[in-house]
């Protein structure tokens, strides 16, 4: 191991928690940018999800900097199976390692950390790192050989690249019929009455705004998403954590005739919307698209917040 980087296997919460400061400054400077990456996406989760779980934080320091950070856990499956994979799985949409893009010595070092603590995981799950993750080539050498069987699934993560700064030049380049059904989407909802987005951001959205999202689940694809006790305790926990940071959470309501009834959340960083989840109430008629109302009037206020 490189002698000039010295591995911290942080095992506690209290350890964890006095990370948030060293953490935000490395993640600044990281490959990878995600709020599903930052301090309070990943204490927030760990602080409601810990339950029979081991926390696997292997932290690289370089003197007193914090260098490198593999966010990881491990939890038991099927009683016996050790898995260690990222903090927040299943819930985050996208991980990764955070360290500089050049420092391939906290690379290696949090690499061979784990292999030489093998004998402590049976598998090795990491979800949703990138395509081209620039760690891949030191694990492929690490990981891809007798002493271990390997696993890559690809899954598309899709994004709108917000190049105009307006709708109009924007809608342009979406195809004839597309715009077509967005029009009449909006013209059907708004033959039941006003269209109303309305945007909550930073220290806006609290407690109150997610009842109001709870409601619409209540009808919504998925009306057990934020039923049980834990994905409430989540949401509260974020809320209370994104607070402190106002450039981080945002919410979405769309109200038809005065009544909410589709929602967007998500959170920003580094200027862009990273959407998290969606739902509308199914109870409108079915000619009624709201779910591409709601995509064009979420579209058009990140156009206009210049993300």
């Amino acid at each position: 191991m490189n002698s000039d980087i010295k591995i911290k296997h942080i095992r506690d919460t209290k350890s964890f928690e006095e990370l948030k400061t060293p953490w935000g400054k490395l993640l600044c400077n990281s490959s990878v940018q995600s709020t599903f990456l930052t301090w309070e996406w990943l204490f927030a989760w760990w602080q409601v999800n810990s339950d029979k779980k081991a926390l696997w934080l292997i932290t690289a320091w370089r003197g007193e900097e914090l260098v490198g950070i593999a966010p990881l856990m491990l939890e038991k499956r099927n009683t016996l199976i050790r898995v260690l994979t990222n903090i927040g799985t299943p819930q985050s949409d996208i991980s990764g390692f955070i360290h500089a893009p050049d420092d391939e010595d906290a690379i290696k070092a949090i690499i061979q950390y784990l292999v030489l603590n093998k004998k402590n995981w049976d598998i090795l799950e990491f979800n949703e790192f990138p395509h081209a993750w620039i760690e891949q080539p030191e694990f492929s050498q690490s990981f891809d050989c007798s002493d271990f069987w390997t696993l890559k699934n690809h899954n598309q993560h899709f994004y709108i690249q917000l190049d105009h700064d307006d709708w109009e030049k924007y809608s342009e380049r979406l195809a004839r019929k597309f715009r077509y059904n967005l029009r009449r989407a909006l013209r059907l909802a708004e033959e039941i009455g006003p269209v109303e987005l309305k945007r909550y951001q930073g220290n806006q959205v609290n407690w109150d705004i997610f009842k109001t999202i709870i409601e619409i689940n209540r009808y919504a694809h998925y009306p057990r998403l934020y039923n049980s006790l834990s994905e409430q305790t989540l949401i509260k926990e974020l809320v209370e954590r994104m607070a402190l940071n106002q450039n981080y959470s945002e919410v979405y309501i769309l109200s038809v005739n005065n009544k909410p009834i589709a929602y967007e959340y998500g959170f920003v960083h580094q200027g862009r919307f990273e959407d998290w989840r969606s739902g509308f109430d199914t109870r409108l008629p079915s000619n009624v698209s709201i779910g591409k109302v709601l995509a064009m009037k979420v579209t058009q206020a990140c156009i206009s917040g210049k993300y």
